[in-house]
């Protein structure tokens, strides 16, 4: 028995225009473009919130120590500093423009929460005892300050 003979000029029934398909690779772009665009809000919205949690946080004595103890465990293993803290530039109330352009000794008066807080138990407590802090903004997304490092120094100058 011999096979029908289609007529191939005529598209098949359930093949769409090229209008159509392009019509879908719109909606794909669409949908990634507001997938990043969402992606870009909940993270613009996470590190509000963290910034509000850690202007809002107190560190303890035991908190304290935990950082002093991972500073000391830094230096047995060689190292000349250790991060004691990393955080938002947000939560410096210039958004760390002073950190981010020294020599500005003006820095520390603009640290907020928890920041702050470290900085002045090391002024109280390590200072005296020959110990520095210094602070640098560590990454730059988009071209603007992002987080920055809560440095507790021992070392020679660096």
């Amino acid at each position: 028995m011999q096979q029908p003979i289609h007529d191939q000029s005529k598209p098949s029934a359930d093949v769409q225009s090229a209008e159509s398909f392009r019509g879908f690779e719109q909606a794909f772009k669409d949908a990634q473009t507001q997938k990043k665009q969402d992606l870009k809000t909940a993270a613009v919205e996470h590190r509000h919130e963290q910034v509000e949690a850690m202007i809002k946080t107190k560190i303890s004595d035991a908190d304290w120590g935990d950082l002093v103890h991972k500073a000391q465990t830094a230096a047995e293993h060689g190292a000349k500093q250790c991060l004691l803290l990393r955080f938002p530039s947000d939560l410096c109330t210039d958004s760390s423009r002073a950190i981010n352009n020294p020599p500005n000794e003006s820095w520390p008066e603009t640290l907020r929460g928890e920041a702050a807080e470290i900085y002045h138990r090391w002024n109280a407590t390590l200072r005296p005892l020959g110990f520095n802090i210094s602070a640098q903004v560590l990454d730059f997304p988009d071209g603007k300050p992002g987080d920055v490092g809560l440095f507790l120094r021992w070392g020679e100058q660096l």
